[in-house]
């Protein structure tokens, strides 16, 4: 009882060692696809992205496999024949030619189980930040369900030949068989996929799954690839027929018999079909993991603003009085807040301290979609004249005086000036007067820390509680030798019904109206329109206004409008740091104050700035990652280690079928050379049948590839585009498709070319006798 199992698995290995030459491409096969299966199913675990990117893969290997069927049930003809003499048929007679395909399909599904799970852990650490625990449970049980599927693929592939007559499966040369039915359904199907992919993929995201991936748009490539590729080749064979039938032999012998050849191509053209799939999978993927690298990275510049970024906790003054004395020259450090508002891009605003832009940020952004930035700089930040120059002075003085004579009540102005040193640190300085009855000017001094230079920020008007309201004027506000009321001044509001928005500008200087409210008055350039530059979506409904730092409303003026900008990115505002502070309240809490620097900035200064504020040191390969993690940019790469699977399943496909044709080949030739051929005409005939595949394989592969990109790639869904972010715009690129196409020409030269080499030993017409005899 128990010789028997063993006997009858001793004879198992027997014949499958026997075959080894058939089984071992099937073996590489299973491997592959297996290994390329758990490698996404084990990295979509570990990132917790989708398992569907596997689906190209998949298809491939169904396609191939009962091609790899029908040649196993070829290399056992003699076998089946001998089994149905012995009276086995239907289910034993499966079960006979199913066991070594299944030890194979077993030991390539346990090679292929561990070297992917080894692939999606070493892909989940170099891709990801923080992957998650890898388990691989499911990955297992998906590689089982592909050695059953493949197995059952098998079996399809060998039911023609089990099913054969007798006759044919004895012969010693198996006869050419027309296209089956079901070989012609399968066509029809491939191309009504191909068809049903791309109009799927112009509805947009209706049957995506939970990642957000549609099944059919991902399988999408292959089935146009295989459709370009059937196509290709029926071409093919009906202009080889047309030459066969209009030329013959008067064309030249050798492209006679090179046209006989393609006209009958069988299995060879079958494995062409598959390559050409998988060469466009391979082209459309290879041109989304470039654009979507680039898209990751032009996002990380815009979401950074600087290769190096610090994050505060500090209002905007601050940060920009740090970086201007840390960094007096500007060579290095930019001040820089954004103020994510919600609910209208123009809400959304980011400020530079823009004189520094080209010191500190150069070309940083010149290939993102905030390109533009570097030339409107000078419109961002415009020299203001005197309005913003700095004074200098150890004494600031101020002259007050009443409108007219009065007759009772005391009138004590307070004048309070804002100024903010060269490195941006606020200071105010108070002077309290006191004006008699008759209304004539009174003049007071007090010291003020400007031995370097200040800038007028805001003048306040104030009276003293209990005080008379009538109006009174500042005539003079001087520092150093400097009269700041020269510089001209406006009401830092609008005035609104009884409430006025500030001081009034009058000849003299300024006048402080009847009211107990403080009055305060910034410089006229302050007043004027802020320029700043716009995205495309910011829009208003009346005229163009941004929010300071502080939330106060500025009108703005649009210098240019650009597809995106440094912090806000898609949707937003941008305009200069410096400028819109003038007079601005403390910044919104929900801001984020910033420091930007160069990527090649001090470690000292680095240093110094941390130390000072605490701040969260980022770089831009940090950002980068970041971006990369939310939007899912790593599937774009396992989708390119997909493409890689499926080129080498049909590399193995070709090699295979090449190698089965051969012998066959090798006969034809010594039965031609046995009629008095020279064998350079044959060879040069196997030459031009080579490049006969090689053109037709290139010009799908090429056609292929650019439906794949034009109709497909961009509804692959392989990144999720964040809110606010420059959309992913994707296009055909000349250089992944010219590579592809080398690619497949060289690989169908060498394979199709090696197979089709004339061996005069091995083609002598003395084999014909020697088979014969057999």
């Amino acid at each position: 009882m128990t010789r028997e199992p063993v006997g009858a698995l001793a004879r198992t290995l027997r014949g499958a060692w026997s075959r080894r030459a058939t089984l071992t491409p099937l073996l590489l096969l299973t491997t592959v696809v297996v290994a390329g299966v758990v490698a996404v199913l084990g990295f979509a675990e570990a990132a917790g992205t989708s398992g569907a990117l596997a689906v190209p893969l998949l298809l491939l290997a169904l396609v191939a496999l009962p091609t790899t069927g029908r040649e196993l049930a070829s290399a056992r003809r003699g076998e089946i024949a001998l089994a149905r003499l012995r009276g086995l048929e239907g289910g034993e007679l499966y079960v006979l030619v199913a066991l070594e395909p299944l030890l194979v399909l077993t030991l390539g599904g346990l090679l292929g189980g561990g070297l992917g799970l080894l692939v999606a852990r070493l892909s989940a650490h170099a891709w990801l930040r923080d992957p998650a625990p890898l388990v691989g449970v499911d990955a297992l049980v998906a590689a089982l369900l592909v050695v059953l599927v493949a197995l059952a693929a098998l079996l399809v592939g060998m039911a023609a030949a089990l099913r054969e007559p007798l006759a044919d499966q004895v012969a010693a040369v198996a006869r050419p068989r027309r296209t089956t039915v079901a070989a012609a359904f399968a066509q029809v199907l491939v191309v009504v996929g191909a068809a049903v992919a791309v109009y799927r993929s112009s509805l947009g995201s209706s049957g995506a799954d939970a990642a957000g991936l549609d099944v059919v748009v991902l399988a999408g490539p292959a089935l146009v690839g295989l459709a370009v590729g059937a196509g290709a080749l029926w071409l093919l064979r009906a202009v080889a027929r047309v030459w066969v039938r209009r030329r013959g032999p008067r064309g030249g012998l050798g492209g006679f018999l090179a046209a006989r050849r393609l006209d009958r191509v069988s299995g060879v053209a079958g494995a062409v079909q598959v390559l050409v799939a998988a060469a466009v999978v391979a082209g459309v993927a290879l041109t989304a993991a470039l654009q979507v690298d680039q898209w990751t990275e032009r996002t990380a510049r815009l979401q950074a603003g600087a290769p190096l970024r610090i994050d505060l906790e500090t209002d905007a003054e601050p940060a920009l009085e740090l970086t201007r004395r840390l960094d007096p020259e500007g060579r290095w450090l930019m001040a820089a807040v954004l103020v994510p508002g919600e609910g209208s891009a123009v809400a959304r605003r980011a400020f530079l301290d823009l004189s520094r832009h080209d010191a500190v940020l150069g070309d940083f952004h010149d290939d993102t979609a905030a390109g533009a930035l570097a030339s409107v700089v000078d419109e961002l930040a415009p020299d203001t004249g005197s309005a913003t120059r700095p004074v200098v002075g150890t004494e600031v003085s101020a002259t007050v005086s009443g409108v007219s004579r009065r007759l009772e009540g005391r009138m004590r102005p307070v004048v309070v000036l804002s100024l903010r040193d060269l490195t941006g640190g606020s200071r105010q300085v108070r002077l309290r007067l006191e004006v008699g009855l008759d209304g004539d000017p009174a003049t007071a001094s007090t010291p003020v820390e400007c031995a370097e230079g200040c800038e007028p920020v805001a003048v306040t008007l104030q009276r003293t509680p209990g005080d008379s309201e009538l109006p009174w004027t500042l005539d003079s506000l001087v520092v150093g030798d400097q009269d700041l009321l020269e510089r001209g001044w406006a009401p830092a509001e609008e005035t609104r019904g009884d409430r006025p928005g500030g001081p009034v500008p009058v000849a003299g200087g300024l006048l402080a109206v009847s009211t107990s409210t403080p009055l305060v008055a910034v410089p006229a350039a302050a007043g004027l329109s802020v320029p700043v530059l716009a995205t495309r979506s910011a829009v208003w409904e009346d005229d163009p206004v941004v929010d300071s730092p502080g939330g106060a409303d500025l009108a703005a003026r649009v210098v240019a409008r650009v597809p995106g900008l440094p912090l806000v990115q898609a949707d937003g505002l941008l305009a200069d740091l410096p400028r819109v502070l003038l007079g601005s309240p403390p910044t919104v809490p929900v801001a984020e104050v910033m420091v930007l620097a160069r990527a090649d900035t001090p470690e000292a200064l680095l240093d110094e700035v941390l130390d000072e504020t605490g701040g969260d040191l980022r770089t831009l390969a940090q950002v980068r990652a970041g971006v990369s993690d939310e939007t899912g940019a790593a599937q774009a790469r396992v989708y390119l280690l997909v493409a890689g699977s499926g080129l080498l399943v049909a590399l193995l496909v070709l090699a295979t079928a090449v190698a089965r044709e051969r012998p066959a080949w090798l006969r034809d030739v010594a039965a031609l050379r046995a009629v008095g051929l020279d064998v350079r005409r044959l060879r040069g005939a196997g030459r031009l049948e080579a490049a006969g595949l090689v053109v037709v394989s290139v010009t799908a592969t090429l056609f292929g590839t650019a439906a794949g990109v034009v109709w497909l790639l961009g509804d692959l869904a392989l990144v999720e585009v964040p809110a606010h972010a420059v959309a992913l715009r994707t296009s055909l690129d000349a250089w992944p498709v010219a590579l592809l196409a080398v690619v497949v020409a060289a690989v169908v030269a060498l394979v199709v070319g090696r197979g089709r080499r004339v061996s005069a030993e091995r083609s002598r017409p003395a084999i014909l006798r020697e088979e014969a005899a057999r």
